[in-house]
């Protein structure tokens, strides 16, 4: 599905699905980063928050089972959530490409992927130009357009400042 399709599927269920959708801005990741803390150490976190709140939603209800699109081995995201006063365990499964295998998660995936648009639209908004998602010589062109007109300190705001693309534009901007 395209973003128009999948803005509009959103806009329909998130009236009626219990849900909660947590956005990491890119400036608390980039310090997340900075303190050693890796993506799926983020996911992790996020995805426990979301569960919790879902839960709290859905209280006095309790699903029957919870099932996460697996990013990570079940072990490995217990262990980034160590040090977290609250981890969702109970009735949790793990399965790659869960979004065939149970409507909540396509549901759930329909709704991050409408979160991700609408932020990246007010970015775009704030930045008054048009963005590229993804990677590639394009992103790094507009990337590079924001540190000429708006500086490098701008540019932490919208991109995660660890990946390449951050220094092809550092290097574009200089040309």
């Amino acid at each position: 599905m395209k973003d128009p399709e999948i803005c509009q599927i959103a806009e329909k269920i998130m009236p009626i699905i219990p849900h909660s959708v947590l956005l990491c801005p890119n400036t608390k990741y980039n310090e997340l980063i900075g303190a050693g803390i890796n993506q799926g150490q983020m996911k992790a976190m996020l995805h426990n928050r979301a569960l919790q709140n879902v839960l709290r939603r859905m209280w006095p209800e309790e699903p029957d089972a919870i099932l996460i699109d697996q990013f990570a081995e079940k072990n490995t995201y217990y262990r980034y959530l160590a040090k977290e006063s609250d981890v969702v365990r109970d009735k949790v499964f793990f399965a790659t490409k869960a979004e065939g295998l149970h409507l909540s998660v396509a549901a759930a995936s329909i709704i991050a992927r409408y979160k991700f648009v609408e932020a990246f639209s007010e970015m775009e908004t704030e930045l008054k130009m048009p963005l590229t998602k993804g990677a590639g010589p394009k992103v790094d062109q507009v990337a590079a357009q924001i540190i000429k007109k708006y500086g490098t300190a701008t540019l932490e705001k919208y991109t995660k400042k660890h990946f390449a693309n951050t220094e092809k534009a550092n290097r574009l901007a200089r040309l």
